[in-house]
């Protein structure tokens, strides 16, 4: 193998290798920024905003399970009264309601 081309395979996989470095890197970030804009929305919901998200959800089922548990917990914090979760079911027209 001429001393060329041996070169340019050294050039190509260290080239590689840094831009494979640099794609984890990005992925990273951009899975931290996606967790950290979650969880400062998920702070911030009132009951009515997520009635409100959930409606607009209709048909995205990973967004409607994440509000349906936002909803359980904020259920669970707030032991009188009606419940979150039993008017999201209404919405999805599940007529039977949860034990108290």
């Amino acid at each position: 193998m001429s001393p060329f081309v041996s070169s340019v395979t050294d050039l190509l996989s260290a080239d590689l290798a840094s831009v494979s470095a640099e794609i984890h890197n990005l992925r990273a970030a951009l899975l931290t920024s996606d967790v950290q804009v979650t969880w400062e929305e998920a702070e911030g919901l009132t009951p009515g905003e997520i009635v409100t998200r959930y409606v607009a959800a209709r048909g995205d089922h990973g967004t409607q399970y994440w509000l349906r548990g936002l909803a359980a917990e904020y259920d669970a914090g707030q032991p009188f009264g009606p419940r979150l979760v039993d008017e999201l079911d209404q919405l999805d027209g599940r007529v039977e309601m949860a034990a108290a």
